[in-house]
């Protein structure tokens, strides 16, 4: 008798019984569900949390802030370098205000020989002690206290009238009492 290669032996082919005694992956399916679950929720429990928003000031608590009137300059003075048209403007410095200056930054206007303003120059001005200058933020300048200060002028005009220039203070930076 012939047998026909397509058609398996009876005993590679499942009965009913067989398949129904074959064991379910369902319960592995659950555990790993719950063990990803614990997972996470360790994940969350153990992550830094935000932190608090701390109270936010109100206006009546913001200190004073500077301005331009508590840096009053004084015995101004100039000295043209003799080269590159680089000068040094000399002065005195005095905090009329109730913070520490740690820092000034002043506008200088040069004029024409017509007195019209020809150019605007923005610098720092520096501590200046015994020809030595040094930053106020590195000294700053007590309240009540009058310093000598030296602003440094990169390049000033070539055809200023060579009078004192106009010094406007444009920024003031300084320490809040405590």
């Amino acid at each position: 008798m012939a047998t026909n290669p397509r058609v398996p032996q009876h005993k590679d082919v499942p009965t009913l019984v067989a398949q129904r005694r074959k064991k379910s992956s369902a319960p592995y399916v659950i555990f790993g569900i719950i063990a990803a679950a614990i997972l996470l929720a360790a994940i969350l429990y153990f992550l830094p949390h935000a932190p608090v928003r701390p109270n936010v000031p109100s206006n009546a608590t913001v200190p004073a802030q500077p301005t331009g009137s508590q840096a009053q300059l004084s015995d101004v003075r100039l000295s043209p370098s003799p080269v590159g048209g680089q000068m040094y403007i000399y002065a005195r410095l005095s905090n009329a205000g109730q913070t520490d200056i740690n820092g000034v930054l002043v506008n200088v206007t040069f004029d024409d020989t017509n007195g019209r303003p020809l150019d605007n120059v923005s610098s720092s001005v520096d501590s200046y002690n015994n020809n030595t200058a040094g930053t106020l933020a590195d000294n700053p300048i007590k309240a009540g206290e009058t310093r000598d200060i030296r602003i440094h002028i990169e390049r000033a005009p070539a055809d200023w009238n060579h009078q004192v220039p106009e010094i406007k203070v444009q920024d003031v930076t300084a320490y809040g009492r405590k």
